[in-house]
């Protein structure tokens, strides 16, 4: 039986080691804001996150990117993707 490769990312609030399906990548745009990267499929310098508002939170309290966190548009998007993951 052939196993599959499956990437591992660390959370950037908990620290924590998982799968790459199991958390939310964030990323830089062109202007130099932060978005959600729903098909990871660009490149670039990105974050991953739990998917849980805990670990948002940590990131942005422990985060060298906390004055990035502060844009409202970002944390009503994460809300909104931990919105539609839980209906699942």
């Amino acid at each position: 039986m052939k196993r599959g490769h499956h990437p591992i990312r660390t959370c950037i609030g908990c620290h924590q080691k998982k799968r790459q399906e199991e958390l939310i990548r964030l990323e830089r745009n062109i202007e130099g804001k932060l978005v959600l990267n729903e098909k990871r499929g660009r490149g670039g310098r990105g974050f991953y996150l739990c998917p849980n508002l805990a670990c948002f939170l940590l990131a942005k309290k422990k985060s060298k990117l906390s004055q990035q966190f502060k844009e409202e548009s970002l944390f009503l998007s994460f809300n909104e993707k931990l919105f539609h993951e839980g209906a699942r």
